[in-house]
């Protein structure tokens, strides 16, 4: 039905178009003339008002008197202004009272466009016919009811009225029953109107909007008209099968419920996504516009990186074995690093650190031994089971002996004997300062190497010829020490 008022529509466009080309060419003349044939004139003489769909257009030239159809009837003949030409062959004519007591005019339709043009022959102007003319009942003919013949001819339609009415008044009864809801009805469609007049006038604005569009592509309508004339016809070929599918449409309906009812579900769980995501879409552009740059830049490194990578592959390969070998301790060795690190973690706590280093340095000051040149520290210390000389003396012993290996021919520097001292740590910011000095020269030193075993810096450490137990045992747990953390 829609699509049968859109060819409606577009018909009805193309036939105004036609009209308004017609006008057009018509407005060489200034008026143009054409008659009407009545049952009755009504009163009409010249010079009274014509008018064409309630405007003003011309007047009344002349009432004549023609014999048609076995039949005397009123000819009138009216001039009018030329662009409300021409009529249309389903033209209509009334007689219209300017009041209730004033005079008559006539009044004219000119047809719709699909109409063909209304045309005169023998040499007459155009004529309405008398089947597509009307007039108005006017008061005076309300009087000649009271009047002969016409009293008798009304009193016949009432007998005739009553006669065919009567003993049908339950039919009545039940037809104004019945048309109680339809009233009703109609009165709320009227309602849904007058509450819709915007939109309607609206809806009318844009239909004249159409029609000025459809007039100005008259060639694209017509060839819409002709794709749409296809497409009924090909719809119409197949009717067998669109019943078909119109009957199979319930069941599919129910079929696809459980899915629109999931698509409803996404759709409103869809909705905040699509809401970020069209938060989003600024930022995105700009993503889009800077990847352009952004890939031709990249692509010179990735050709390079192609490269590469077929290059290493191979090195991949090789160190894959080392890789998975290396996964494993790393998996197993996880719980023991996991508490390594709270170890580490807690020892910082508690300054172990501090306390170390501390450590370190009250065995270095205490181990420290001094020359006439400088400080020396001994790394190494060295002894045999039944004594250490790494122990302090406050007199020189004469078979330990700490010095430089002297150059052939020249003597020893001379060394001094341990002496006892006492040290602060590096936390009061203290140093070592002497107890006790015994500056007993040693005999110098020969060219060969010293008899007794070298430590670091090339320090010479000689035993002591007596033995003390537990000096000795001291000796090798500080010994065991240096060696665990110097291997």
């Amino acid at each position: 039905m829609k699509r049968l008022a859109a060819v409606t529509l577009l018909l009805a466009i193309c036939g105004l178009m036609a009209v308004l080309l017609l006008g057009a060419s018509a407005q060489g003349s200034s008026t143009a003339t054409f008659d009407v044939i009545f049952d009755d004139a009504r009163g009409l003489i010249s010079g009274q008002l014509v008018k064409v769909a309630g405007a003003k257009a011309g007047t009344i030239q002349n009432v004549t008197v023609v014999h048609q159809d076995g039949a005397f009837r009123a000819k009138i003949e009216a001039s009018i202004d030329s662009k409300f030409m021409p009529f249309r062959q389903n033209a209509t004519c009334t007689i219209r009272p300017e009041g209730l007591i004033a005079e008559n005019y006539v009044d004219c339709d000119p047809g719709s466009p699909p109409s063909p043009p209304l045309t005169g022959a023998n040499g007459q102007p155009p004529t309405v016919p008398v089947n597509r003319t009307s007039e108005p009942v006017s008061l005076l003919d309300l009087f000649n009811i009271f009047n002969l013949p016409t009293r008798e001819r009304f009193q016949v339609i009432i007998d005739e009225l009553g006669i065919g009415t009567a003993g049908e008044g339950d039919d009545f009864n039940d037809i104004i029953r019945r048309a109680n809801p339809a009233l009703q009805l109609a009165n709320q469609a009227i309602g849904i109107l007058a509450r819709q007049k915007t939109q309607l006038a609206q809806i009318i604005d844009d239909a004249g909007q159409i029609a000025y569009q459809g007039a100005s592509h008259t060639a694209d309508v017509q060839d819409f008209l002709t794709h749409a004339a296809a497409l009924t016809q090909l719809t119409a070929s197949h009717s067998g099968a669109l019943s078909q599918a119109i009957q199979r449409l319930p069941a599919n309906l129910d079929a696809t419920q459980p899915a629109l009812r999931q698509l409803d579900t996404v759709a409103r769980d869809g909705t905040p996504l699509l809401a970020q995501i069209h938060a989003a879409v600024p930022e995105l552009n700009n993503v889009a516009t800077d990847l352009g740059p952004f890939v031709t830049a990249a692509d010179p490194g990735l050709a390079k990186l192609g490269t590469a990578i077929t290059t290493a592959i191979p090195a991949i390969r090789r160190t894959t074995p080392l890789i998975r070998t290396l996964r494993g301790y790393l998996g197993r060795s996880l719980p023991s690093t996991r508490l390594f690190g709270k170890l580490t973690t807690n020892l910082q706590r508690r300054g172990f650190v501090e306390s170390f280093l501390s450590t370190l340095y009250y065995i270095a000051a205490a181990t420290a031994r001094e020359d006439p040149t400088s400080h020396l520290l001994s790394l190494l210390l060295v002894g045999p089971d039944n004594g250490l000389c790494g122990v302090y003396a406050t007199t020189p012993t004469t078979t330990c002996s700490a010095h430089f290996a002297a150059q052939s021919g020249a003597s020893a520097p001379q060394t001094p004997a341990r002496r006892a001292t006492t040290s602060t740590g590096p936390a009061a910011g203290g140093t070592s300062t002497p107890a006790s000095s015994a500056s007993t020269p040693q005999t110098p030193g020969t060219a060969s190497a010293p008899s007794g075993p070298t430590g670091l810096l090339g320090t010479v450490i000689t035993p002591p010829g007596g033995s003390n137990g537990a000096l000795n045992k001291a000796g090798q747990t500080v010994q065991g020490l240096l060696n665990y953390l110097l291997r």
